[in-house]
């Protein structure tokens, strides 16, 4: 039987994890399939001796890779090795794809999701001929972006998602929650190099949000949907058959760049890089 190392004296650690999400199939532990928190915590279970359980500050998609995402777990006081050379050891028995940025011991009351008071993401768009679907030298994370796009349509409509609102037609229906109210702090675009981004904040996400959020702002940006379609939609109680689906972005072009804890932050975000 597998040991579990939670009994006992226990030291609350914070980890800061990135990770090219295209090859996992989310962040959420699944029996079958390979995901991040299940490649980390097998890790920890082969460094340490048993079973550890690391909680993450969100539940990123399949595809969808992070700059910064949080996870907290409880290390057995037993353990002899320094918090902060955590991060470095489990660096040399990790995949390429996933990497520890940081290890820190935090208060035992933290907690990586429901102490964050914002997320950050980012999503990159790759300018392309309508005749192509990828590039050869793509960013990992991108997607592409055909033009016309109308950037100042695209911003105009931004504008209307922020501020707190009923996001059930922009999440999962399956999934989304009996009360489907959220709040985003601000979205702004980027031009780029090689096309656009969009960075998008918030407290919190429903399943799909932020992508779904992309996509019909880029559908804005191509002329394939108008602005006004979006107060009606975001209107508290509205059914779902009385809009035109939402498509969301693809999961690729999609990165988790920051949890934020205010004065209770582990990592510095200045630091990040």
């Amino acid at each position: 039987m597998e040991r579990s190392l939670t009994e006992g004296g226990s030291t609350r650690v914070a980890l800061l994890i990135a990770y090219d999400g295209r090859l996992f199939s989310g962040w959420q532990i699944q029996p079958l399939d390979r995901t991040i928190q299940g490649t980390v915590e097998d890790r920890l279970a082969s460094l340490l001796g048993g079973s550890i359980r690391i909680t993450g500050a969100g539940r990123t998609d399949a595809g969808v890779s992070a700059w910064g995402q949080i996870a907290h777990f409880d290390l057995p006081e037993s353990v002899t090795i320094p918090v902060d050379r955590l991060g470095r050891i489990l660096n040399q028995e990790l995949p390429p794809e996933v990497r520890i940025l940081g290890s820190r011991r935090v208060d035992p009351g933290f907690h990586a999701r429901y102490s964050a008071l914002q997320k950050i993401y980012k999503y990159s768009f790759r300018w392309l001929p309508g005749t192509l679907s990828r590039h050869p030298a793509d960013n990992p994370i991108s997607s592409c972006l055909h033009p016309p796009f109308d950037l100042e349509r695209a911003r105009s409509a931004s504008r209307l998602f922020v501020g707190t609102h009923d996001f059930r037609h922009f999440s999962v229906v399956s999934s989304c929650p009996e009360n489907p109210t959220r709040t985003i702090s601000g979205i702004f675009w980027e031009k780029t190099t090689e096309g656009l981004s969009f960075w998008i904040s918030g407290p919190g996400f429903l399943h799909r949000m932020v992508r779904m959020i992309g996509g019909f702002l880029r559908d804005v940006g191509q002329g394939t949907r108008e602005e006004g379609e979006l107060a009606p939609m975001l209107k508290a109680g509205s059914t779902k058959a009385s809009f035109r689906p939402v498509s969301p972005l693809p999961p690729e072009g999609l990165a988790l760049v920051r949890v934020l804890y205010g004065a209770n932050d582990p990592f510095d975000p200045r630091s990040q890089t």
